[in-house]
């Protein structure tokens, strides 16, 4: 005698098929019906994230002498390179699009900083820094410090740099040559790449605030 489902084990199946055919097809009405999310930027000006990341303790100094930590990101936005004084073509460059983008946006978000982070902190003293950043704009700050303090920072942000294989003092430094976006909240909020006019660079930035 072989055995036979009842009626009833019947209905359950097929109520168990209809419910999940019935979730299968809701959920593809709605994600056909959603529009796909855009980008806040496009792929060819950087990255903005949609939960800003900490960032962890670190000690640099100013060109002031003075201390400077995590905390000191707080109430600002802030626009963070990292180069060098002896830099010969990607940090004379992107200071000078730094500065055309920020002059622009000054006046209307007062607290945007930019801020040099030296990777050379040999040759980069507080003095040299600052009077390598007065040449760009008067606002501008940088900061240097012990090289494993500052890798403490870099390296939270993706910075890569490495000096080049030559000896003598005018040693090159190859480095990331992102510009990163700090919150007011002191929480890495996004980057911006290499090479934009100060235009898109200033409406980019633009977005990132208002984003924030």
């Amino acid at each position: 005698m072989t055995n036979t489902p009842t009626i009833a084990t019947h209905k359950i199946i097929v109520f168990i098929v209809f419910v999940c055919c019935a979730l299968m097809t809701s959920l593809f009405v709605y994600h056909a019906s959603q529009k796909p999310v855009k980008p806040l930027l496009s792929s060819d000006a950087g990255l903005l994230f949609a939960a800003p990341r900490d960032i962890k303790s670190f000690e640099l100094v100013t060109t002031d002498n003075k201390k400077f930590t995590e905390r000191d990101f707080y109430k600002n936005w802030t626009l963070l390179f990292f180069g060098f004084t002896h830099c010969a073509s990607i940090c004379p460059t992107t200071m000078d699009v730094l500065k055309r983008a920020y002059t622009p946006l000054h006046d209307k978000y007062p607290n945007l900083r930019v801020i040099l982070v030296t990777v050379d902190p040999d040759r980069d003293s507080p003095e040299v820094l600052a009077n390598y950043i007065r040449q760009y704009h008067a606002d501008f700050s940088g900061l240097t410090g012990k090289i494993q303090n500052i890798r403490k920072l870099q390296s939270q942000l993706g910075i890569f740099a490495a000096r080049d294989n030559g000896n003598d003092e005018n040693y090159q430094i190859q480095h990331t040559s992102s510009i990163i976006l700090i919150n007011p909240q002191g929480k890495w909020a996004g980057l911006f790449k290499f090479g934009l006019p100060p235009t898109e660079l200033a409406k980019a930035i633009e977005t990132g605030i208002s984003h924030g």
